[in-house]
């Protein structure tokens, strides 16, 4: 009988290919599909609602990240299929995957971090500065500070990029050349330099997110008690302060959610620095394989589950949904 696996496979073996595959080929899989189509209706909200306030112009290149984020972790559960070499095709899928989508995966899920960042920067901004954060937080100033997020995180994948490439090679175990990894003759100063920088980045990241979403839990309470003691005064300052709130609750929801999904990643890529023998080829290359296979679900999640959010938490985003749903059917 035919099969991707070798014959005599270990119990363990055997537990880790099926939890590969219900993980990464069922579950992650449609997760994904699903957050394909549910970021294509966060961008055509957006965009139809206008890109004319900040908030609206991050969430829409959010949903862009993720969507890319997306794309990258489904192409992983194509390349790590453990019966796609069955297709005999003349191509190394894992060495395929490390260069076309490892680590353009990695820099779609900063750039998401970083501009969940630079929202929250912008809710405690709106809480120091309340009279003058429409001079200070333009929309033009945020897609230039997006613009530059992508640029800052694009960069920090050249010194991988600058000593890897792709090129036919001999493989001896199937007789004739294949599509691979190959390095250049500077792989041994650059080697490692993209990882540490996206160690650094996500853990710098991750924890101005959690700083910044506690101040802002933290003035969520100071406001709603002191609404609570002034309910009676003025009706307009009242309306005023409840749409600040709302904007407030949605990007600590985010927020929130962000941080949820990246602790796992933070910490894993921490004891990748700390654990030498932690890696795909190392002593603990199971433990890396199945720990990645979690951290990819909790990453497609984040990345697919954010119109869930927006929908429950926003009248404005919710009303121009059900439009454009409305819309569709009727065509």
């Amino acid at each position: 009988m035919s099969s991707g696996m070798p014959s005599g496979m270990s119990g363990e073996m055997l537990a880790s290919l099926i939890f590969g595959l219900v993980n990464n080929t069922c579950v992650t899989t449609v997760i994904g599909l699903f957050g394909i189509v549910a970021n294509i209706f966060n961008m055509i909200v957006f965009f139809k609602q206008g890109l004319y306030s900040s908030i609206n112009i991050s969430l829409f290149f959010m949903s862009i990240s993720d969507t890319f984020t997306i794309i990258f972790i489904e192409w992983l559960n194509i390349c790590y299929n453990p019966y796609i070499d069955n297709l005999k095709a003349p191509v190394s899928f894992t060495e395929l995957y490390y260069i076309t989508g490892g680590w353009p995966s990695g820099f779609s899920c900063r750039v998401t971090l970083y501009i969940t960042v630079y929202i929250t920067t912008e809710r405690c901004l709106c809480i120091l500065f309340p009279l003058t954060i429409k001079t200070l937080v333009t929309p033009r100033r945020t897609k230039i500070i997006i613009a530059f997020i992508n640029l800052f995180n694009a960069l920090t994948l050249v010194p991988e990029y600058s000593s890897i490439y792709l090129s036919w090679q001999y493989n001896m175990a199937r007789n004739g050349s294949i599509l691979g990894l190959a390095y250049r003759s500077n792989r041994a100063d650059t080697q490692g330099i993209t990882f540490l920088l996206h160690v650094i980045l996500i853990v710098s990241g991750l924890f101005s997110v959690i700083v910044l979403t506690s101040v802002l839990v933290i003035h969520l309470r100071r406001q709603t008690k002191w609404r609570m003691k002034n309910s009676s005064e003025n009706k307009l300052n009242s309306s005023m302060s409840s749409r600040d709130r709302k904007s407030v609750v949605l990007v600590i929801a985010v927020a929130t959610f962000v941080v949820v999904s990246y602790i796992p990643m933070t910490s894993v890529a921490l004891v990748s620095v700390f654990v030498s023998e932690f890696y795909i080829g190392g002593r603990f290359s199971k433990e890396f394989v199945d720990t990645w296979a979690l951290i990819m679900l909790f990453g497609m999640t984040n990345a697919s589950a954010n119109i869930i959010i927006y929908y429950k938490m926003n009248s404005k985003f919710r009303a121009t949904f059900k439009e454009v749903i409305l819309k569709q059917t009727k065509q």
